[in-house]
């Protein structure tokens, strides 16, 4: 919804932006997110609406799940 009306079709709905936590910057390729596990001494930089300049960007988070088990990524026969 959009304003309370269904969003066009074709438009979804507003897409959030992630920033690393070492610059602040918004991260333009998720692919590139270097994800550290989270803990209490990190410090996280103050977010910015400028791109991330760093290489790789840092999110202190466990990555997200590719899906399910049943949508294994593992090629057959392969080891996780």
């Amino acid at each position: 919804m959009v304003g309370g009306a269904p969003a066009p079709k074709g438009e979804g709905g507003p897409v959030s932006q992630i920033h690393c936590h070492f610059c602040g910057g918004i991260i333009q390729d998720v692919a590139t997110i270097e994800y550290r596990p989270p803990r209490a001494s990190a410090q996280f930089a103050v977010p910015q609406p400028t791109p991330c300049t760093c290489s790789p960007p840092v999110v202190y988070e466990h990555p997200p799940m590719l899906g399910g088990p049943e949508e294994d990524q593992t090629p057959d026969g392969e080891a996780a």
